[in-house]
């Protein structure tokens, strides 16, 4: 019922042929049920598949690429608490599932490969990219350096204690083979370094994130192995046990700094997309019994430092892609930006 109801709450707004460049609604009144009442100039639309982390040094969100119900994309956006608005249309090509995070040490935004198609209809759609690129605030540049192989789906969170990117996994292709990969790789801003450490095995589409009060990153769930949770020290993967959970694939997540815990939502088990909201506090997983967005895979979550907020933006539910933006208080969900629901098209992007 609250799936039905939140698509209900729909204004019926026309989508440009360009990314992006729709109108969307917000508010300024942080309550689950507050009127959309304030319109803003341009939107973003809806999106699934995008790439999106939180920029310290601008303190904003910044959102790159995705795609919407007929295209793969390439402009960058950011959320200032009330409208999307963009900021780039150049930049890295169009793509999908790429891998992004912040250094903020160096104040840049880091994205690593992805896929020039959403989910395309045969191998030549699917090309994955293995280029990284920064952002510097105003544009964007590209780094020439040997890596990781080309990929998507990969996990990647900054290493705030040893002051690193850190990307684990995703994957690539073989022809018509999708292989699953299970390395760890660290960039330092100057190049990329194999970690050669045992630690999970090979998966995509994990949820990853840096737990500040324990200086560790969080690894949850990915296609393979979707219900186990490793933690990484900086030298060592190391799996926790104890926190026994149903699997996911795709779910997104992300670390309360004012409350101190990991935060994940959502994602795709045994076939069906889910809506719950859980909470890991270093030893076990919560689930948190609150209403918030309609189930949905290929989200995006961050944390918002200066407003103390996790943002959540679009993703899909398989038939329909979204454009709702939410927002986590600690206590409950709220959306605050809202476009609405468009069918995919199977056009093979």
């Amino acid at each position: 019922m609250r799936n039905k109801a939140n698509l209900l709450l729909a204004v019926t707004l026309m989508a440009s042929v360009e990314c992006g460049l729709i109108r969307q609604f917000s508010h300024t009144a942080f309550s689950a049920h507050s009127s959309f009442n304030q319109r803003c100039s341009i939107g973003i639309g809806v999106r699934n598949g995008h790439a999106m982390t939180y920029d310290g040094a601008r303190r904003k969100v910044l959102l790159f690429g995705g795609a919407d119900a007929t295209q793969v994309c390439s402009d960058t956006w950011e959320w200032d608490g009330r409208c999307w608005n963009r900021l780039s249309t150049a930049g890295p090509g169009p793509r999908t599932f790429a891998a992004p995070a912040y250094d903020s040490v160096r104040k840049r935004v880091v994205l690593f490969g992805g896929n020039r198609a959403l989910f395309g209809k045969t191998e030549k759609d699917n090309e994955l990219l293995g280029d990284t690129w920064e952002w510097d605030g105003q544009k964007w540049l590209e780094i020439k350096a040997p890596g990781p192989l080309p990929r998507a789906e990969a996990a990647m969170t900054f290493d705030r204690k040893r002051r690193r990117i850190l990307l684990f996994g995703g994957y690539n292709r073989s022809g018509s083979k999708l292989n699953r990969l299970g390395d760890t790789w660290e960039w330092d801003g100057v190049r990329w370094n194999e970690v050669k450490a045992p630690g999970p095995s090979p998966r995509s589409g994990a949820a990853m994130t840096w737990d500040d009060e324990r200086g560790k990153a969080v690894l949850f769930g990915g296609q393979g192995s979707s219900a186990e949770t490793w933690e990484w020290d900086g030298k060592q993967w190391v799996e926790n046990r104890l926190a026994v959970v149903e699997g996911r694939f795709n779910a997104v997540m992300a670390y309360e700094h004012a409350r101190r815990g990991v935060i994940r939502f959502g994602g795709y088990y045994q076939r069906q997309r889910l809506d719950d909201t859980w909470k890991y506090d270093g030893r076990r997983w919560r689930r948190i019994e609150v209403a918030g967005p309609a189930a949905r895979n290929h989200a995006a979550m961050v944390y918002d430092e200066a407003r103390k907020r996790i943002v959540l933006f679009g993703g899909h539910n398989g038939d329909f892609v979204f454009g709702d933006t939410w927002e986590w208080d600690g206590r409950q969900w709220s959306q605050v930006s809202f476009v609405e629901a468009r069918r995919r098209v199977d056009n093979g992007h």
